[in-house]
């Protein structure tokens, strides 16, 4: 375990210094809180709080540092990193874990953009500081210093699974899950009667497009339809996506974020 221990040792202290020269604060918010979230597939593990009366109470473990962050920028601070140890109930898996340190930073008053260059350089401070050249995951590979590509939502659909995404959630009468299922089926996906139109979105995302990103070199996957986007803010000029983000690589989600909704 040790070169792991090591290697890891040598990626955050590398993250934070990258960090530090962008004028960024380190923080370190308060892992228990009041509330569990309100992610619908983020599910918090909940503890009981006694106070010194011996009345009991419900507090929860966060499931990133969201809320204590923004409580910063809604306080002032143009840009924090906190490297937080956070918790999901009802995950574990290869790639999924209940206990994890999230890299969470926020970088106010810039455009969302910004946030994919800073993206691609943690990337590739990563793979620097673990002297490595190339990324690989069950049998896919990725070189981490190449520049990514960009690939918007619409046409990872369009590409990989042949669909017009944007057809069935732009139309007259607004989200079509019938069109959207019709094509699952066409490449061979079930779908279920009581399915929403996110319920069909999300499966041939995860089935037909996410294993196809980020091989090679990494992938920026943007402008989500905006109701894969809670919080994030509509497009200038195409109000039907958001300013929000995804980076893979080997098929795998490693970052994502978005401009904030402020309105």
């Amino acid at each position: 375990r040790r070169p792991f221990l090591l290697g890891r040792n040598r990626i955050m202290a590398a993250l934070r210094s990258w960090f530090a020269t962008e004028d960024f604060v380190a923080v370190e918010g308060a892992a228990l809180q009041i509330s569990p979230g309100n992610e619908t597939h983020l599910h918090a593990f909940a503890t009981a709080e006694t106070d010194l009366s011996g009345n009991a109470g419900q507090l929860y473990l966060h499931t990133s540092p969201e809320f204590a962050a923004k409580k910063l920028i809604a306080a002032g601070e143009t840009r924090i990193v906190d490297f937080a140890r956070v918790f999901r109930n009802r995950e574990r898996s290869a790639l999924h874990h209940p206990e994890f340190t999230m890299l969470e930073w926020y970088r106010a008053n810039a455009p969302y953009e910004s946030l994919m260059t800073d993206a691609a350089t943690v990337l590739a401070l990563a793979a620097q500081a673990a002297g490595t050249s190339q990324f690989s995951f069950r049998g896919l590979a990725m070189d981490p210093f190449a520049e990514p590509d960009r690939l918007t939502v619409a046409e990872a659909f369009a590409q990989h699974a042949g669909i017009d995404l944007m057809a069935t959630c732009t139309g007259p009468s607004g989200q079509d899950v019938a069109a959207l299922a019709r094509a699952a089926h066409a490449i061979g996906l079930r779908t279920a009667p009581d399915d929403s139109w996110s319920d069909v979105y999300s499966r041939i995302l995860v089935d037909r497009i996410e294993p196809r990103l980020g091989i090679g070199r990494a992938t920026i996957l943007c402008e989500y339809p905006i109701s894969e986007a809670a919080l994030a803010r509509p497009k200038p000029g195409n109000p039907a996506v958001a300013e929000r983000f995804e980076l893979y690589a080997c098929g795998v989600e490693l970052a994502n974020a978005f401009a904030e909704l402020t309105d």
